[in-house]
């Protein structure tokens, strides 16, 4: 998609209010993205394998999947499951592998895309629980 139409200035305007929007304490949520790292070996002591993230705490926007979402998603998504954007500048390239700690809760990456002004990442959530 070409966005040739919109000017520096433009796209810094874009850029900076998505940052104020993760950032405001009344829309953004603060949660602990962590990136995959590697696998290590199994255990037949514990019946795991270990892995390996790095942790990075950022602000992102959450919302819930509307149930049209859901339903029109070909059971790619379930009921229960979040979408977040992410600033493109906190997180480099998500992987399905990573996970997002929001409070108390743990979801995986079910899928992932990126803006076409590659300000943000819109990633849709699972719990593991």
């Amino acid at each position: 998609m070409a966005l040739d139409f919109l000017t520096a200035r433009e796209k810094t305007l874009i850029t900076d209010d998505f940052s104020d929007l993760v950032a405001d304490t009344q829309i953004g949520v603060a949660i602990t993205y962590k990136a995959f790292s590697s696998k290590g070996a199994f255990s037949p002591t514990t019946g795991k394998v270990t892995e390996t993230y790095t942790d990075s705490s950022i602000n992102a926007f959450r919302m819930p999947l509307s149930d049209r979402e859901v339903r029109d998603s070909g059971g790619k998504y379930q009921v229960g499951d979040y979408r977040y954007f992410i600033r493109v500048s906190d997180i480099a390239t998500p992987k399905k592998d990573d996970r997002v700690v929001d409070g108390s809760v743990t979801r995986y990456v079910v899928s992932f895309s990126v803006d076409p002004l590659r300000v943000f990442h819109s990633l849709v959530a699972r719990n593991l629980g």
